[in-house]
């Protein structure tokens, strides 16, 4: 169970790993697995209730996934 603002923060954290990916990827490539997983967490986290969300859980995956990518450095395309 999460709280209304802990639901819109397991938002952001989905945005902004989502961006922190996109700027260490090629511009134009296909989705990977990883922006694959957090389109369907973003889906899921707008489509259900707080009270059905595990705020803990969730925002250890997202940050995870973040982990994988924030010390790589950023695409050249976005210098």
């Amino acid at each position: 169970m999460c709280t209304i603002m802990q639901k819109d923060v397991l938002i952001e954290m989905v945005a902004d790993t989502q961006a922190i990916i996109a700027h260490r990827t090629e511009p134009a490539s296909e989705l990977n697995e990883d922006q694959k997983e957090l389109v369907g967490l973003r889906s899921y986290l707008y489509g259900t209730s707080p009270d059905k969300l595990d705020f803990q859980e969730l925002s250890d995956k997202v940050n995870n996934i973040r982990n994988k990518y924030i010390s790589l450095p950023v695409n050249k395309h976005y210098l």
